[in-house]
């Protein structure tokens, strides 16, 4: 039986947690804009989600951790979208976010990107990201085993239209990436009131850098250097989907994963990712709403290991 523990997140309006974004982004980018808009149906190009919104019972789950993977690799820590979606009590739930893919489906491990729907108007549009072992370049495919494994990081819904943010920004002018300065910003603001944040973003111009994860490592993985040298970069190319969660703070330290995105694409590309690495022609479009709670599952009992 997977461990649960949930814990409320501090939820101000819409409104409020705009204008503190357009102060903190205004620090980072040379435009930027932040509105609470009627979400757009997300269902569509260029967004191609498997549901329309992001309203109704907007919750977080963050299950497993880097942890799973040091020294070596805890290959049985498998997971099914259905499992969590029961254990973060909506069984019906539309899910997005950025995982580990299903090692045991795809036959080596890999980056997951995650885009389904559950129960009535079920839909699974769901991306794995990994690396050939034949010549090292990266492959993006669609996999729809429902299935995935070591760690998680979701927004849980139910899929439907509502209010969200709108967050426009281009022309990177600061060191922070685009997730880390939403991040900092509500950090700064709300302290050790975790403000759950999670959706969607478009990086619509630019080149990022994108890690995939290679298959298993063969050797112990110890130290940031060490996952560093493990893991595979590359540059990608906009347009990039990017879906998953933030969460300002940590105050009951449930070890939680506190931003991740994973990005996937109409041309091949796609991974976890870092920043972008053409900031005066970086173009960033997101919707975002905020979670009323975060489900922390199957928490590792050794936890120092993140990247």
């Amino acid at each position: 039986m997977l461990s649960v523990k949930k814990m409320s997140l501090y939820r101000p309006s819409l409104e409020e947690v705009a204008e503190v974004l357009r102060n903190g982004l205004s620090k980072n980018f040379s435009s930027s804009e932040v509105s609470v808009v009627d979400c757009p149906n997300l269902t569509q190009a260029p967004f191609d989600l498997a549901a329309e919104g992001l309203g109704g019972q907007p919750r977080i789950v963050d299950i497993g951790g880097p942890d799973y993977l040091k020294p070596w690799p805890q290959k049985n820590k498998l997971y099914d979208f259905q499992t969590v979606a029961n254990l973060a009590e909506l069984p019906e739930a539309f899910i997005i976010g950025a995982g580990a893919g299903p090692h045991h489906k795809v036959g080596v491990n890999c980056e997951l990107v995650c885009n389904v729907k559950l129960g009535e108007n079920a839909s699974n549009k769901t991306h794995i990201a990994k690396v050939n072992v034949a010549d090292g370049q990266y492959i993006l495919e669609k996999e729809t085993s429902g299935e995935f494994s070591l760690m998680g990081n979701f927004l849980l819904s139910e899929g439907k239209p509502g209010q969200v943010l709108e967050i426009k920004a281009r022309n990177r002018t600061g060191d922070e990436n685009f997730v880390s300065c939403i991040h900092k910003t509500l950090t700064e603001q709300y302290g050790e009131k975790a403000v759950g944040i999670a959706g969607t973003f478009l990086l619509q111009t630019g080149k990022a850098n994108i890690h995939v994860m290679p298959d298993f490592a063969t050797t112990k993985i110890e130290t940031d250097e060490e996952t560093d040298r493990w893991l595979r970069f590359y540059e990608m190319d906009a347009p990039l989907i990017h879906v998953g969660e933030i969460v300002s703070a940590d105050p009951e330290k449930l070890h939680l994963r506190q931003e991740h995105f994973h990005c996937f694409s109409d041309h091949g590309q796609g991974g976890h990712y870092h920043y972008d690495t053409t900031p005066d022609n970086a173009s960033y479009l997101a919707y975002f709403n905020l979670a009323d709670a975060v489900y922390r599952i199957d928490l590792p009992e050794n936890q120092n290991f993140v990247f």
